[in-house]
């Protein structure tokens, strides 16, 4: 079974969220910020391309709640950015 384009794009942000708390755990709290952000980029990416191959595929979701998923993802992208461009870190 071959992964496509969507499911790299899972593992990539699983893996980078792994980071993201790992690296924040061990004290680099920013870096696990910047990270974080990075991953609900990748999240987003997913999100938006899950929504257009449901819109023509059978999917345990409809389109609308893709749609959620996309602006759950991008909002969460938008405050950890927020978070770096401040100097927050992750539990700060």
């Amino acid at each position: 079974m071959a992964l496509d384009t969507r499911g790299v794009l899972a593992i990539i942000a699983w893996l980078l969220m792994t980071v993201a708390l790992v690296t924040a755990r061990r004290g680099d709290r920013l870096l696990g910020t910047w990270i974080m952000m990075l991953a609900f980029a990748v999240a987003t990416l997913w999100s938006v391309l899950s929504m257009l191959w449901s819109q023509s595929n059978p999917s345990a979701l409809t389109p609308k709640l893709w749609i959620t998923m996309v602006s759950m993802a991008a909002s969460a992208t938008v405050y950890f950015g927020y978070m770096g461009l401040h100097g927050e870190g992750i539990g700060e």
